[in-house]
């Protein structure tokens, strides 16, 4: 339901890549994509790290309701078990499935869903920092997914002043929640 193709921009982190790991590579893409074509889960990120026999490839999966650990251990197993009978891996040593955590920036919109109500950190394609409440998510059939976030300033007093801006989700280079320890 929410896959999109991740893998052209998948990260390989500190291994040496040779044919058989890229062809490896290619035969792991397909399986995992075929394993999430019906899911209500999306790849958000597939990274493969380490080298010689520590080869670690970390499958990072989202839904838009929020992960469940009982169904994101139900896909590790599964994962697991597909790539033991269907792929010859001797490269990789571990196959991980997580979710993508608070400290990754989300890469789709559909990920917002879930956090409206909460504070972004944005960043902006022209380096504009802003952070503010997610209030709406707009997903219209002209290819225009925008948010409207109530913008958070501070003037002199300290006092906070909201603006409410409408943001094109193209024009976002990074965005995540901000993390808060206090009530």
């Amino acid at each position: 339901m929410y896959f999109e193709n991740v893998f052209n921009d998948y990260i390989v982190v500190g291994c040496e890549t040779h044919f058989f790991f890229i062809d490896m590579e290619k035969d792991l893409e397909a399986l995992i994509e075929e394993y999430f074509r019906d899911s209500d889960y999306g790849i958000i990120e597939l990274v493969l790290r380490g080298d010689g026999r520590t080869k670690v490839a970390e499958i990072f999966v989202d839904n838009e309701n929020g992960v469940n650990i009982d169904e994101l251990a139900k896909i590790n197993r599964d994962l697991n078990e597909l790539v033991d009978n269907n792929l010859v891996i001797k490269d990789i040593s571990k196959l991980v499935v997580s979710s993508p955590g608070a400290e990754r920036p989300f890469k789709f919109l559909w990920q917002l869903k879930k956090h409206i109500g909460r504070i972004l950190e944005i960043e902006l394609n022209d380096g504009e920092k802003l952070e503010g409440k997610l209030t709406e998510i707009k997903n219209d059939s002209t290819e225009r997914d925008y948010i409207t976030v109530d913008i958070i300033k501070k003037e002199k007093g300290k006092q906070i002043v909201t603006e409410m801006r409408i943001i094109n989700f193209k024009e976002i280079k990074e965005s995540k929640v901000k993390l808060s320890f206090s009530k």
